[in-house]
């Protein structure tokens, strides 16, 4: 018999609901709020008061390293040799190459960047007697130059009979340094009190002050990265919890049909929850732990190598959110088919090669089988080609064992006309394989077997159900065959439209480009970047000049005369002149350099967005080509765009 529940409306349940929901909804945002930024601030303040600790420490122990040259330095130069060398004329006596030699000779002895003695001269303005610095150095001061601006409070105190030290990192004009001036007496006994003039000893702090400034940008992002975290948790619990509670409320007002099917999609997601949970802890569990280090640290350079294992974990935890959020989009039906010509073998290659870095420290054979044109350009959404592609290939390996066979078949079919084909893939494996009862709900979000995999391979069994829902969106299908224990076959057909040859640039005009000799203008401020663009680049054939921003291209350009450069390739995001601006500043030259109105300008930009390109174009320059680095997109460029 039917309870009173039972028998209620399907507009009683839906007020229920609501109730619920906006109840839920308020009580989550504040609780998440509040946690997120409390754990937010007070990770941040641990970590810069951890790290003022460890600046402190450097600090301290260049302040005992200055004490021991102040020794050395009274002990060897005393009243003649500030008495006499007062003029430049005097760098050629034998008592300046003397004491020149030994403050050099401390100097080299460890971090002091520069050493030196100071006095007053007749006007009783303070100037250099002996610098500690090689006599062929370019910044090297002569007995009688005048002292600078900032140093003269510190050799004054000095000169004065009082030791002074920088209690912090000062920014000067040769960048951030430690510095200690002491007062020297002209009795080399040490029985005089006498001062005849001072030792300035100035540590170089560059590396350390880089450090410690990206250490305490790196104490912001660990907090923020607490709170999302936080968040996250908060968030994948909450969902959890109003899910439950809205299947539990549905079981007990809904017909038994209806109970039942809540109760399947219940189970579905405790898993779910409980998989996130795993999934979480883990990456979770590093970042607290590696945080815990970084406290109790006092050397900047462990804090920042425990940081970097913080945020090494959280991008981890940022890819399980994405899944989530995929699936999120293309239920709400934000993800979109966006073809453009792509040449379909070389994007095989590029899921060939993930693939190929999976099988590392793996037993396992990997056949391919292509039954595919050299080259096919055709009109698809590379991206999701990709992804769906990557998703069966990473099952097979993942849930293949040591000593099986992976086997991956490419075709081409008949489409619907001439201009259409359709791509057929085939993934086959002699792996653990899956029941029957699980292909029933392969597809669906959240579905994973519990077949023992699980402890080895995480997972939020949000991946095939993208892989169908982009395979579909494509106009294509996807279909599994398994047998538990004997191993899986999955094969996924698109079909797609040939490209037109007017839609691809030039592509039989690059064909037979030579790139050797061609001579390369590169404009790149970051180091690594540029080690490894000339790398690959001068491999290729090509002679490359290295410009350090937009400003220093421009010179390189404007500088050498025409012919220089065939091609120049030019990052968007610099210092003192961007790329774009670089890029007008060329072009601006074409009344009096011809050459600057024709010179191939290619962009390099992490930002890849239709209006990230426009802007590059529109900036004059002659194509948009996306970091990071990839040798041939760039090639290819090239060859499109020169003329030999």
């Amino acid at each position: 018999m039917k309870t009173q529940a039972d028998k209620k409306s399907v507009k009683d349940i839906q007020e229920l609901k609501q109730r619920f929901t906006k109840f839920s909804i308020g009580l989550f945002a504040i609780l998440t709020l509040s946690i997120t930024l409390l754990a937010s601030a007070y990770t941040y303040i641990l970590q810069k008061s951890y790290t003022d600790i460890a600046l402190e420490t450097e600090l301290k122990r260049d302040m005992e390293n200055a004490d021991v040259i102040h020794k050395l330095v009274n002990e060897k130069i005393g009243r003649e040799e500030f008495a006499t060398l007062r003029h430049q004329s005097d760098e050629n006596t034998e008592m300046y190459h003397k004491v020149s030699s030994f403050l050099n000779e401390i100097r080299t002895l460890n971090s002091t960047r520069y050493l030196y003695t100071a006095t007053r001269n007749e006007e009783n303005r303070l100037i250099y007697v002996v610098d500690g610095l090689d006599p062929n150095a370019g910044d090297v001061r002569h007995p009688g130059d005048y002292i600078e601006d900032e140093m003269i409070p510190y050799i004054n105190k000095a000169l004065s009979g009082e030791t002074v030290y920088s209690q912090n990192i000062v920014d000067t004009t040769w960048g951030p340094i430690f510095t200690a001036c002491y007062p020297i007496t002209g009795d080399l006994t040490g029985d005089s009190d006498e001062i005849v003039g001072a030792l300035c000893i100035e540590m170089d702090m560059q590396s350390v002050n880089g450090l410690v400034e990206r250490t305490r940008r790196a104490s912001v992002y660990v907090g923020a990265m607490a709170g999302c975290v936080l968040f996250l948790l908060c968030a994948v619990c909450f969902i959890g919890y109003k899910r439950k509670r809205e299947d539990e409320i549905e079981q007990t007002l809904l017909l038994r049909e209806a109970a039942e099917k809540a109760e399947t999609a219940n189970r579905a997601k405790s898993s779910f929850l409980l998989n996130m949970s795993h999934d979480i802890r883990s990456p979770m569990n590093a970042i607290i732990g590696f945080t815990d280090i970084a406290l109790n640290q006092t050397n900047v350079s462990e804090i920042h190598d425990s940081l970097q294992k913080v945020k090494i974990s959280s991008e981890h935890l940022l890819l399980l959110l994405n899944n989530v959020l995929d699936l999120s989009r293309i239920e709400n039906g934000k993800v979109s088919f966006s073809p453009e010509p792509e040449n379909l073998p070389v994007l095989i290659d590029n899921v060939i090669a993930i693939v190929d870095g999976l099988l590392l420290n793996r037993d396992l054979t990997f056949e391919i089988h292509r039954n595919i044109p050299k080259e096919l350009y055709v009109l698809t959404d590379a991206t999701k080609i990709r992804e769906i592609l990557t998703n069966l290939l990473s099952n097979a390996v993942k849930f293949t064992k040591d000593g099986g066979t992976i086997t991956f078949e490419i075709s081409i079919k008949p489409g619907i006309d001439e201009r259409h084909i359709v791509s057929s893939y085939a993934v086959k494996d002699n792996g653990i394989g899956m029941s029957e009862e699980f292909q029933k709900r392969l597809f669906e979000p959240f579905s994973q077997e519990d077949n023992g995999a699980r402890t080895h391979y995480a997972g939020t069994g949000l991946g095939m159900a993208i892989s169908k829902q982009y395979v579909e969106l494509m106009g294509g299908t996807i279909t599994v065959h398994s047998k538990k224990g004997c191993g899986s076959s999955f094969t996924v057909e698109i079909p797609m439209e040939l490209a037109d040859p007017k839609q691809i640039p030039e592509l039989n005009l690059i064909q037979d480009v030579s790139l050797n000799g061609v001579k390369v203008l590169l404009a790149e401020d970051n180091e690594l970047n540029a080690e490894l663009a000339i790398t690959l680049l001068e491999e290729a054939g090509m002679h490359v000049t290295r410009a350090v921003d937009g400003q220093d291209a421009v010179a390189c350009f404007a500088n050498n005369p025409a012919d220089t450069y065939d091609v120049i390739l030019m990052d968007v995001l610099m210092p003192k002149m961007n790329g774009h601006q670089a890029a007008r500043a060329i072009r601006a030259m074409s009344k009096e350099r011809p050459d600057a109105a024709k010179i191939p300008i290619i962009a390099q930009s992490a930002n890849a967005f239709k209006e990230d390109v426009q802007a590059s174009l529109d900036s004059g320059m002659n194509g948009h080509i996306s970091k990071p680095f990839n040798i041939d997109a760039v090639t290819t460029a090239i060859k499109q765009n020169i003329k030999r």
